[in-house]
């Protein structure tokens, strides 16, 4: 697996490298094509611009890649300021005093003889082949630039997901044994108190855990999918309650219904927040009401449910919650609602999100 990974990775830079390699030379080829015809149609003579541009070339592209791997990444990518100006301006001068020196040799006696009444030393010849250099050179450098902004934007986003996705598979992952804790504690219960209810009981367990090996690690289920998980949990639940629990869901039309999916296990935690902070901390009569509905593409699952007279802080707090807060926040970034309102022996939790 390691030398697979490490061959694939090879790959990955040689074609990106490759990828790199074409576009420049494109980018250098067009200058050239571009810059012959131009030339050769202004001096009517295409032999003439095919010889300054092919001379000249070499010394521009030379010059093109110093700025970008010296000046630019080495200096001021790397905030190297003093580097980035000393290499910046001698750049300019060193490669126009090389151009000045190339056409002065070569250019200048077959094909302008006139220039070579300057002297070769001469500042202003020299001002006006550096600008030509780097105006050429510039437009590289900021091709290039504009490139590499792109690709490190695309490597950020390819993280930032490969982040999310390790993310919410952890707290996905920790949402199992958070419930297997709780159901357990009610096996032991039931086991104790009412020994006869527990084949049906481990029937009901059975379904649950077959939903969570085969459905929890999908991106998306059916919607009836988990409406049938709900309708098992609260099943396993009012066992160990009975008759002083009164549960009323409007489930009935959402049955086997496909249409439409939603992440799997999101609904849980807020039926299990209403049975641990709800029916499990009294011996009275309790109740909770499950209602889930949709208007156009939103979706709306809230569940009410009576609380004994206690510190009402204490009912928004638990695992359960708090990571459904940081999933919601990975699947629906900015395109949620989750209100909580807690009040006088009663307690209501109310989501809100969009479907695809």
């Amino acid at each position: 697996m390691p030398n697979y990974s490490t061959q694939a990775l090879a790959n990955a830079i040689n074609v990106k490298s490759l990828r790199n390699g074409w576009i420049q030379m494109l980018f250098w080829g067009c200058y050239f094509l571009f810059e012959w015809l131009n030339t050769g149609i202004f001096l009517g003579c295409f032999d003439q611009s095919f010889f300054s541009i092919a001379l000249n070339l070499p010394i521009l592209m030379f010059a093109g890649y110093w700025h970008l791997m010296v000046t630019v990444r080495r200096y001021l990518l790397e905030g190297k300021m003093a580097g980035f100006w000393i290499s910046l301006l001698g750049g300019i001068l060193v490669f126009g005093l090389i151009r000045r020196f190339v056409n002065y040799t070569f250019y200048f006696p077959i094909y302008y003889q006139q220039g070579l009444s300057k002297p070769l030393i001469y500042l202003p010849k020299i001002l006006y082949e550096t600008m030509q250099i780097h105006l050429v050179v510039a437009l590289f450098v900021v091709m290039e630039l504009v490139r590499f902004a792109i690709y490190q934007n695309q490597l950020s986003e390819s993280y930032r997901r490969e982040k999310l996705a390790t993310e919410y598979n952890l707290l996905q992952s920790q949402v199992q044994p958070h419930f297997l804790f709780n159901t357990l504690n009610n096996l032991v219960s039931v086991s104790i108190n009412m020994p006869a209810r527990m084949p049906h009981l481990l029937q009901r367990l059975a379904g649950l855990l077959n939903y969570q090996l085969h459905e929890s690690h999908l991106s998306n289920v059916p919607i009836g999918k988990e409406i049938e998980y709900l309708n098992d949990y609260i099943a396993l639940e009012k066992i160990r309650y009975g008759n002083r629990l009164d549960v009323r869901t409007n489930f009935n039309e959402w049955e086997g219904c496909t249409e439409i999916a939603i992440p799997p296990m999101l609904l849980l935690p807020f039926v299990e927040n209403a049975f641990k902070h709800g029916a499990s901390q009294t011996e009275t009569d309790c109740w909770i009401q499950i209602n889930l509905s949709k208007k156009g593409q939103r979706l709306t699952f809230s569940v009410e449910n009576s609380i004994p007279d206690m510190d009402l802080e204490i009912v928004s707090m638990g695992l359960g919650l708090s990571n459904l807060k940081k999933r919601l926040d990975i699947l629906f970034p900015n395109n949620y609602e989750l209100i909580t309102m807690p009040e006088v022996n009663q307690y209501l939790a109310v989501l809100k999100f969009n479907i695809n």
